[in-house]
């Protein structure tokens, strides 16, 4: 938690439910929910509503928890957690057939999650591979350019040094 601002209904429910306050843990999600509004929350109610199904199956209301588990696979279609929610919850009503579609589901989510995560992981990489190479080669020219002006350095300090030395046996 952070503890410059005030926690959110989420927050509380998740603590109440790592205490096993499951009732109130249902409370704060359901209050969360009262708070969601419009279509810009609609992750976070889906995240409620999963949170939610998982404590209702706490207490052994499973039909309340399928409620809430569809509607946070229907919100949140691609995220795995509520396809799980509604598997536990279809498996706790004895709907082994059903819970084993939802589970396929939410695994499906799960390794389309995890490809997409891995190709912008891959993506992120080369592009840091790029800009490595362009810095390397670009040092790698600073450097060679650094040799060339040592050496027209090294090649005017003979020349003036022999004019200098001519001087003085001139003078």
């Amino acid at each position: 938690m952070n503890w410059f601002r005030r926690p959110d209904e989420k927050e509380l429910g998740n603590a109440s439910f790592k205490e096993k306050k499951l009732d109130d843990a249902i409370m704060h999600y359901t209050y969360g929910l009262e708070q969601c509004q419009g279509t810009s929350q609609t992750a976070e109610r889906a995240r409620l509503l999963a949170n939610r199904s998982a404590a209702l199956v706490g207490v052994e209301l499973y039909r309340e928890a399928l409620l809430d588990a569809e509607e946070a696979a229907r919100l949140a279609p691609e995220w795995p957690k509520g396809w799980a929610r509604k598997g536990k919850a279809l498996a706790c009503l004895q709907k082994h057939k059903l819970a084993a579609a939802a589970y396929a589901r939410g695994l499906e989510a799960a390794l389309k999650a995890l490809e997409a995560a891995e190709t912008s992981h891959g993506k992120e990489l080369e592009a840091m591979k790029r800009q490595a190479e362009s810095s390397s080669d670009m040092y790698l020219k600073l450097l060679g350019e650094h040799e060339t002006l040592r050496a027209q350095l090294e090649d005017y300090e003979l020349m003036f040094a022999g004019a200098d030395a001519v001087k003085a046996k001139v003078g």
